[in-house]
Formats: C-alpha cells, structure tokens, sequence
C-alpha cells in the first residue's frame, strides 16, 4: 500500500528498533546492527562501474575523475620554447621554464577550469618542488583565460595541443607580481631580459619556489 513504510530507530545502547508498518497495521522488530549494515549492503547494485579513459594525450601525467564523470587531467607542455604575445610585441621562440596545465573536463566536454603549474626539472615525482610562475594571468595555480573561449572537448586526447593553444594568446599584465622571481623585474623587462636565455637561467637565476607546494598539490 502507498502508506507501507519502515522506520529504523538506533538507540544509544546501539539497538536498532524496526517500526514496520504494513496494511494499516505496524509491528516492530529489534535487530542486530550487523543485520541492518547486510540488508544497506545488500540493496546496493553489485554491478561493477567500468571506466574507461578514451585515447589519452602522449604527454599526459595524470587523469583522476569522479562520480558525475568530470576527469582532472595533467599534461606537460613538452617543448622548451613557445611563440608567445605581450601587449602587441610578439616573442619567436621564446624560452619557457618546464610546463604543466591541469584540465578539469566535465562530462560534458566542457572545460570548468585550468591549472598552470612549473615543475622542477628532472624525474617528476609526488614531492617534485614546484615554483612561482613567473608571468602572468596565473595566482597560485589557477590560470585565467580572460575572454578567451576554450574549446569543448570529445575526448582528454584532445588536451595534447591544447597548452600550445593557450600560450598563444596575448598576454597581459593581470596577476602579474615582480615579486614572484628572483629578479623583480617589470613584465615587460623581464621578457626583454629572458628572450635570448634558456631553460636552465629560470632555474639557475629567476624561478623562486612556492613554500609547502609540491606536484602531489598540483596533481
């Protein structure tokens, strides 16, 4: 009948009482709490959940997802230099310290929100330092794509050319701090004094490293 219901009373000596009714008649029932935690488990749905991650990006790092389908992928930019834009001056080949970005992709396709991390060089591993990025448009990690429409994607594929994408857009000076580097330059004559350098100078000479972070943080 639509008023059959079982109410389930636990007592603070850790009885449980069952309030059963049925046909306009209740009884009640006591129980072990063994017995109620078999019956919860026993109406969950043994059916395994199969995941499946699609074809991945050959620079992925990481990819862990949730419940509703949204997956947080990691993937390193993997050339050291990048055509970049500030204001209206463009930058051929302009040297970069090491690159990781960070995708949350909902299920959707759509990309919520987007990481930017520097690594140190070499082996990455959970307690790989992590540094200050040195330019713009990122705070701590999270970087802001302004205006900028980022693409909804089928698959974490095609994440892979999707750091390339976003390094190509001009730059700015939001969240830019002089603070953040070694050498508290301006941003323009910090990129005026890097443009000829190479990856190691960031690490030797400009990068400075962000207390208590490291990439298990990022990841």
């Amino acid at each position: 009948m639509i008023n059959d219901e079982v109410v389930i009373h636990i007592k603070e000596d850790k009885s449980v009482r069952l309030e059963i009714t049925e046909n306009g008649k209740t009884r009640t029932k006591l129980i072990s709490p063994q017995t109620l935690f078999d019956c919860i488990k026993g109406s969950l749905s043994s059916t395994p959940v199969k995941v499946a991650s699609g074809l991945l990006p050959s620079n992925i790092i990481s990819v862990t997802g949730d419940e509703s389908g949204a997956r947080y992928a990691v993937v390193e930019y993997p050339y050291k230099t990048a055509d970049i834009t500030y204001m209206s001056t463009e930058y051929k080949d302009f040297p970069l310290p090491r690159l990781i970005f960070g995708f949350m992709v909902e299920s959707s396709g759509r990309i919520s929100q987007v990481k930017l991390g520097v690594p140190d060089i070499g082996k990455l591993k959970p307690n790989t330092k992590m540094y200050y990025y040195p330019f713009s448009n990122v705070s701590h990690f999270s970087l802001c794509t302004g205006t900028n429409a980022l693409p909804n994607i089928k698959t974490l594929q095609s994440l892979e050319n999707l750091p390339s994408f976003i390094l190509s857009l001009p730059d700015n000076d939001d969240y830019y701090q002089d603070r953040n580097t070694k050498l508290k330059l301006g941003h323009r004559e910090l990129l005026e004094h890097l443009k000829n350098k190479d990856r190691q100078y960031y690490y030797d000479n400009v990068l400075l490293q962000m207390p208590n972070a490291t990439l298990k943080n990022f990841l």
